[in-house]
């Protein structure tokens, strides 16, 4: 049947047919794969964005770590230089029984009796103790502990022991204690406390 003999209705008809079909395979066939096709862009772009706020992220963690080992590097660099002198303990040692007798001697405090005690290696540092007694005026033994808080070089107080000498004279203070001071270990930090990797801190630092 041709579409002359086809009345004015049924051509409406057929022509709107075509026309839906020609949409609808226009659509299947030219809109669905470029939105499927979009859709495969954008997630790639949101993924690919994802991955470089997370490569951002990381470089500024790592630029922090960075700095953060800057300033620990920069702190044990500084912390060396307030070492005692001398590389053997039974030489430091020495230093320290040096330094606490002058600094007991501008304060007015007399040493009483001093003895080495046994060192301890903790991480990349000796400890390098000395037990002293020493006897003075409550002021002169204040004063002492504050001039030794401000030495050059690193040391802490344990083991601190106070009392009077006399009921006659209650002034008169007798302190024994154990002033402790570091020196760099040989072993580069293979003692006993692996984990620490630099002397503790002594009173005020």
């Amino acid at each position: 049947m041709s579409l002359v003999a086809l009345q004015p209705r049924e051509r409406r008809l057929l022509i709107v047919g075509a026309i839906v079909a020609a949409g609808i395979l226009g659509y299947m066939y030219g809109v669905e794969p470029l939105r499927a096709h979009h859709e495969r862009v954008q997630a790639l772009i949101a993924g690919r964005e994802e991955l470089l706020a997370r490569q951002q992220r990381l470089l500024a963690r790592r630029d922090r770590y960075a700095q953060e080992r800057e300033a620990l590097q920069a702190e044990i660099a500084q912390r060396r230089t307030r070492l005692l002198p001398g590389d053997k303990p039974p030489l430091a040692a020495s230093e320290l029984q040096k330094l606490v007798k002058n600094t007991a001697q501008d304060t007015g405090v007399e040493v009483r009796s001093e003895r080495i005690l046994p060192t301890t290696e903790r991480g990349g540092f000796v400890e390098v103790p000395v037990e002293v007694t020493l006897s003075g005026p409550i002021r002169a033994v204040v004063a002492f502990l504050q001039r030794l808080d401000a030495v050059p070089v690193q040391v802490s107080v344990q083991d601190f022991k106070l009392r009077v000498v006399s009921v006659a004279a209650p002034r008169e203070l007798l302190a024994t204690l154990a002033v402790t001071g570091y020196i760099a270990s040989s072993t580069g930090g293979e003692g006993e406390s692996r984990g620490r990797s630099e002397p503790r801190r002594g009173p005020g630092t």
